[in-house]
This record gives C-alpha cells, structure tokens and sequence, in this order.
C-alpha cells in the first residue's frame, strides 16, 4: 500500500510538473524582447524601391501573401490581390500539422503595426499580440537581412493598397500547437551590411535572405535541414493540382541539386547558362510561357518561384551563382518528379 501511495504521489508530482511546463509555455513563451515602440523608418523613394525589389523578386513576400493562378505555368500573382492573403492553404495535404494561411499583410491587416512592431514580426515571428508565426514564414532568414533592406521591406510592406480580406488564424495540431511558441528568439543585432562586389559574400546574403536552403536542402525526421546536403536538393513536395489538393494518384516533386557537384548538381553550368534559366520567364519570353496547364493529366508545375526571380537583376543573379559554386559540391542525385498514377 505505501508503495502503491508513492506512486500515486509521484503520477500527481508529474502531472502538476507537465501543466506548469505547458503554462509557461504558454503564457511565458514566445519570449522576445518588446517591439521598439520609438522606431519610426522614414519612407524615402529610394527605400520604396528597394523594399519593392525585395519583396516581388527576392524574399517572396508577394507570391505567398497574394493569390496565385495555379493552373497556370509559373503560378503567377492574380492581378489585383498583392498581399491580401489567405492563399495558398498549407495543411496536412502537404504534411502540415495543421492550417496555416498566409496573412494579410496590406494596411488592412496590419495598419495598427508600429513600425517597430512590423519589424518585431518579421524578425522574429512575433505578432503584435505576442503570438507566434509558423515558421513556414521565414522569419528566421529575414532576421538576416541588414538594417537598411530592412527598413526598406517595411516601407514597400507600407505602401501597398488596403485590401480587405480577414484571413482565419492557423490552427495547429498538438503538440505543434506548443512547440511553436517555443522557436522564436531573439534576432539580435542586424548584421553588418555586405558588399555588392563582394559577389560570392553577397550572393550568400541573398540566399540566406531569400530562405533558398527551406527548398532546396533536404530535412530529416524532425523535419531540420540535413547539413550535410546543404542546397543538394530532394525536398518534397506533394503533387499538387490547381485548387491546391494533393492529387488522388499521388505524385511527388522534388527541388533539384544546386550544388557545384558536375554529375548530380549545376557543376557544368556556366553563368550565361544560370541567367538564361531566369531570362527566360522574362518578358515576351515569360508571356509565351504564360499558358494554362492539364494537372489532372501530370502537365509539369515548377514550385521554384521563376516569375519573381526572374525581376532579379543580372549582377544580383550572378552573385547567387557565384556563391552556389563556392559551397561544398554535393553527390545526390535526385528524382525530380515521379508523376501521379492516373
């Protein structure tokens, strides 16, 4: 009997230590410190168009907080909903623990945002009321990005026409539902700004900034980025059809190898060759590819965001280049795309 009291003694010890550990985190955590309430970034038009650079051509802001045409080769934004959110709908489709929908991030959602607020958020993932994002924002590559780029993405994010559209709050599975308050932190102080000339450094920033390793690098069972093939390639994607639904014969899309490996890798690419993959999605050319695609039938959709890299300027894409062939060459081959059985 003693024995059966301490167990009880000691289940009930457990229990109380899970629920205060649950409470702290939930009412304790996301921990960061407060939004700098006396920041306010001076909208300049030089600021303007660099944010505008940034946010259409190289960190993605606008293809995943506007709505896209997913029937159409390159999934380009519908004209008229730049920033309004809500779509596209990441969930258990795609191996989401849960719904998650891009944010309106027009003045109608976030018009109520300090300046210093609006940094806090992209930053580190923290909303004005203190919840946290899902870090299918990447937050934690923006935290990356200099003060100047900055300032100048919240000036852009400014400057966009209002839009109203109410966009549901995601809603995660447990226990993903806890652990997310836990992934934000501090950002610290902004990096130093790099160099343009610097190509192979700034190439790096861009990619950082860009998130181009959540693609392009594998993960694990805890779905963590495998450092040992870093931008070697193989992530997965579900095949997906024009509403977004995985597609009942199944299918898998993979990012490619974009490591320096000859064999497996852009190895053998030259540079003309690594502008050309984006000049094409430029211009008349981009209008030609401009056409409506048969999913239902395993027409081929790229997830890589062509259209809006494609803006990117030549000096910038050549810097990425640059640092792509400085990274350790990697030996993964990978199947692009098993199609889905029809």
């Amino acid at each position: 009997m003693r024995i059966l009291k301490w167990m009880a003694l000691g289940f009930a010890g457990l229990i109380v230590l899970v629920a205060g550990l649950l409470g702290y985190v939930r009412f304790a955590m996301p921990n960061v410190p407060p939004a700098d309430q006396s920041l306010h970034i001076e909208a300049t038009p030089q600021r303007l168009e660099r944010g505008k650079y940034l946010a259409e051509h190289v960190v993605g802001c606008m293809g995943c907080h506007s709505k896209e045409d997913w029937t159409t080769l390159g999934h380009p934004i519908i004209p008229g909903t730049e920033g309004e959110g809500g779509d596209p709908v990441f969930d258990e489709r795609i191996g989401l623990p849960g719904t998650v929908l891009p944010k309106n991030i027009t003045p109608y959602n976030l018009g109520q945002y300090s300046d210093g607020e609006l940094v806090r958020v992209l930053r580190t993932g923290v909303r004005k009321n203190g919840e946290p994002l899902f870090p299918i924002m990447p937050y934690q590559a923006l935290a990356q990005m200099d003060q100047e780029d900055m300032y100048s993405l919240v000036t852009y994010i400014r400057s966009l026409p209002s839009i109203k559209n109410d966009v549901p709050d995601h809603s995660l599975q447990p226990p993903v539902n806890v652990i997310v308050r836990t992934i934000p932190k501090d950002a610290g102080p902004y990096p130093a700004p790099v160099d343009p000339k610097d190509t192979v450094a700034y190439g790096k920033y861009l990619v950082t900034i860009g998130a181009c390793v959540d693609c392009h690098t594998p993960v694990d069972a805890h779905h963590q980025p495998i450092a040992s093939l870093y931008l070697a390639g193989g992530f997965e994607f579900p095949y997906l059809n024009n509403a977004l639904q995985r597609h009942p014969g199944g299918g898998v899309l993979r990012t490619p190898n974009i490591t320096p490996d000859p064999a497996t890798g852009i190895g053998t690419w030259t540079k003309a060759r690594f502008l050309a993959r984006f000049h094409e999605w430029q211009g008349k050319a981009g209008l030609a590819k401009n056409v409506h695609l048969n999913l239902d039938k395993g027409d081929y959709m790229p997830m890589m965001p062509y259209r809006e890299i494609s803006g990117m300027t030549d000096g910038d894409l050549g810097a990425i280049y640059d640092y792509l062939r400085s990274v350790p060459a990697v030996r993964h081959a990978v199947v692009r795309f098993d199609a889905p059985k029809l």
